[in-house]
């Protein structure tokens, strides 16, 4: 039990080396067929017109215009049990991990999803720049109904 615990404590402490970090943005997974999973790379916010993922295998760019709906998540990075959850919540904060699906037309008309594990800084940037630049209302919820409300069209899931 003493060398399961040790081992799992082990794997906590160093989990952060595997972590997406500062800027950085993995492509979780998703329809577009030029990009692997768990390509590492940068998301290019600046551009008014697109949101582009630039990574060293290639470039993806999302018109804000084609983005039919988003999501942000956050997910616990390792599930461990009651117990050792516990054992390790006394001693350090347990990571999260960040997620953005973002569901979109592409150029020829077909239905894409991309997800994106971005860094814990990015999260609030990510939201406000496409919150900003996706020019109809979309909910940033999983349904495809029309917003409630103009306060409610743009809350994130826990």
């Amino acid at each position: 039990m003493k060398k399961a615990f040790a081992v799992c404590l082990l794997g906590l402490i160093a989990s952060p080396l595997f972590a997406v970090q500062n800027d950085e943005v993995s492509y979780v997974g998703g329809t577009v067929p030029a990009l692997k999973q768990g390509t590492i790379g940068h998301l290019d916010l600046i551009a008014r017109d697109a949101l582009q993922f630039e990574a060293p295998s290639g470039k993806l760019k999302i018109p804000y215009r084609r983005i039919e709906s988003f999501q942000y998540s956050r997910e616990v990075a390792h599930h461990l049990g009651v117990l050792p959850a516990i054992a390790v919540g006394l001693l350090k904060r347990r990571e999260r991990k960040h997620f953005f699906r973002i569901s979109y037309r592409d150029e020829a008309n077909d239905s894409q999803t991309v997800i994106f594990e971005v860094s814990k800084k990015m999260p609030a940037v990510v939201q406000a720049a496409l919150q900003t630049r996706v020019p109809r209302k979309v909910c940033s919820g999983a349904k495809k109904t029309p917003c409630p409300s103009d306060a409610d069209a743009w809350t994130s899931s826990n």
